[in-house]
């Protein structure tokens, strides 16, 4: 039995990231390194994961299903090497989703001084399930990923502006018409839609086409991170959340926030619906 799961994180890491190059630089290896991983690992599957195209790889059928389970595993993975705390009924384990961060720590300000907490961040596809089997207590998001589920208690954070992010080069190009360029180029959209619980997608776009704004098509990314790579090396265009931190070596970014997008999206704290009664008092106090 193969214990090493490198080839599997690599693998996840192109998926999320979109490319050999990006997944190579957030593990600190060679694109050599992780294409000739993940062949390794496909040959001992008995099966193709991706599809290989210049410029752009796709999941198989095989390689979405594998996929799936794989972020199980690396997950279920990770949380064996939570550190130890001293007092691990004081422990606070607050994840957030994919361009939070800076709402988690927003809120950890809030918190009273003697509380200990952790970080870490989810996927949205498996967020709700980890949260409801008490894999941590408190999941910062948008409010539309939790419509109708009676599952988890959602509480107000804030209300947030979504940025634009477009090429450099083609904004100049187009003489700084941004309406004009968006309407002819690719919108690279987080790939929300595996929730089954509200269409975020469907809701992003509604609020991105208000006031004329349009676009070529749509090509679905798995991580801001990774749609801001693409619009910085590919050209087209991105929504982000107003604090997103871009990734390293997206220096041919020009970011706008335009009036539509302003206060667009609720960002909530959540919990288990029945969460204990302390964890509860500790957010309405925090938030208030």
């Amino acid at each position: 039995m193969n214990y090493n799961l490198m080839p599997v994180k690599y693998f996840i890491d192109v998926v999320q990231t979109g490319g050999f190059i990006s997944a190579a630089k957030r593990n600190y290896v060679s694109e050599t390194a992780v294409s000739s991983a993940i062949r390794k690992l496909e040959d001992e599957l008995g099966h193709k994961l991706l599809n290989r195209k210049a410029g752009q790889n796709s999941l198989t059928p095989v390689g979405e299903l594998f996929y799936a389970r794989a972020v199980g595993v690396i997950n279920a993975y990770n949380e064996i090497w939570y550190h130890p705390d001293i007092h691990p009924e004081k422990l606070v384990r607050i994840h957030f989703l994919q361009g939070l961060a800076a709402d988690a720590v927003e809120f950890v300000e809030q918190l009273p001084k003697s509380t200990h907490y952790s970080f870490d961040e989810e996927l949205l596809d498996t967020s709700i399930n980890r949260l409801i089997k008490g894999y941590y207590d408190i999941l910062i998001g948008f409010q539309l990923a939790f419509a109708n589920n009676d599952k988890v208690k959602i509480f107000p954070l804030k209300t947030i502006n979504f940025d634009l992010i477009f090429n450099k080069e083609e904004v100049t190009q187009n003489k700084n018409n941004l309406k004009r360029l968006a309407q002819n180029s690719k919108l690279y959209l987080q790939n929300w839609q595996s929730t089954g619980i509200s269409d975020i997608q469907t809701a992003m776009i509604n609020a991105y086409a208000k006031d004329g704004w349009n676009y070529s098509e749509t090509v679905n990314i798995n991580s801001f991170a990774a749609a801001c790579l693409n619009v910085n090396f590919k050209g087209g265009f991105a929504m982000v959340p107003e604090n997103f931190h871009m990734p390293e070596n997206c220096e041919n970014i020009y970011r706008y926030t335009p009036a539509h997008l302003k206060q667009a999206f609720q960002v909530v704290i959540a919990t288990e619906s029945h969460a204990p009664q302390a964890l509860l008092k500790l957010i309405v106090k925090s938030i208030t």
